[in-house]
């Protein structure tokens, strides 16, 4: 279930019954906010006619997300191909054929230049979503051909009421939950869930409050070499300083710029978590 986007289901509703929809949208906004979870129901709904998790297969959808590439998470050019080779036939049974990839401010340099000239003489039936934090982390050229849509925090009272009436949640947790949640309903479900979160939540926490202890921490969770760890606290700390965003404008822009680079090279993590992160806090 999608919660707080009323708004855009039924505008992108409406695009799709009118044949209106464009050829291809930049779906941004902070990580956890449903971003990935309405792309998924659009192409259900211009599969099956239902804006709802897909109960089938989308045999006209297809997800890229990022692969391994020199240890580092990247979409390269040979994801590309594929894209232009599925965006250029014809779909079979729904009103378009999609591609939806998550977390694009992964793709290579050479795999944006490769998307942009899908861009520029995008196909009559073909639907393009890129999935990612901040439009500015891709290349300028690629954002002017695709239209932007901001994905917002919701309200706390929708991220509680969500919790009580779709995850069956107590209200004193729902309430706790909702709180530490940011307004992000794809996190409390992940705080809910996933038992790893926790143990993260309080390295950050640690990590926030001991200066002297950064450069330690860091060092440690980049030999883990555990990438999902790895990405999950870099998450978490996003979402902290989030919290006060106006604040720490100056490191989130650092961090996610620092990510991107990480993403389409092969650097030393811990050199450039360290610039984008223990620099700027």
């Amino acid at each position: 279930m999608i919660a707080g986007h009323d708004n855009l289901i039924k505008i992108f509703k409406r695009l799709a019954k009118n044949n209106e929809l464009s050829h291809g949208y930049i779906f941004f906004g902070e990580t956890k906010v449903g971003k990935y979870t309405f792309a998924k129901y659009l192409a259900n709904f211009l599969e099956y006619g239902n804006f709802e998790e897909p109960a089938s297969i989308l045999t006209e959808t297809l997800f890229v997300t990022p692969k391994p590439l020199k240890s580092e998470n990247s979409i390269g050019i040979d994801a590309v191909r594929e894209i232009k080779r599925f965006l250029y036939s014809k779909p079979v049974v729904s009103l378009r054929r999609v591609v939806i990839i998550d977390n694009a401010h992964n793709l290579t340099s050479q795999a944006q230049n490769a998307i942009l000239k899908i861009a520029e003489e995008p196909p009559a039936r073909g639907l393009l979503i890129l999935i990612l934090p901040n439009p500015e982390a891709v290349l300028g050229t690629l954002q002017s051909r695709f239209q932007k849509i901001y994905f917002p925090r919701a309200s706390k009272q929708l991220v509680q009421d969500f919790l009580i009436k779709e995850m069956k949640v107590e209200a004193k947790e729902a309430s706790a939950l909702a709180n530490l949640s940011f307004g992000r309903i794809g996190r409390a479900k992940e705080m809910l869930l996933n038992d790893e979160w926790s143990r993260i939540f309080k390295e950050v926490t640690k990590f926030m409050k001991s200066a002297n202890g950064r450069g330690g921490a860091l060092k440690k969770i980049v030999e883990s070499e555990n990438r999902d760890k790895l990405n999950l606290f870099a998450q978490e700390l996003i979402a902290c300083l989030s919290e006060d965003a106006e604040k720490n404008y100056i490191t989130l822009g650092a961090i996610l710029k620092r990510l991107t680079f990480m993403s389409q090279f092969n650097v030393n993590k811990r050199l450039q978590l360290e610039a984008g992160i223990l620099w700027n806090i």
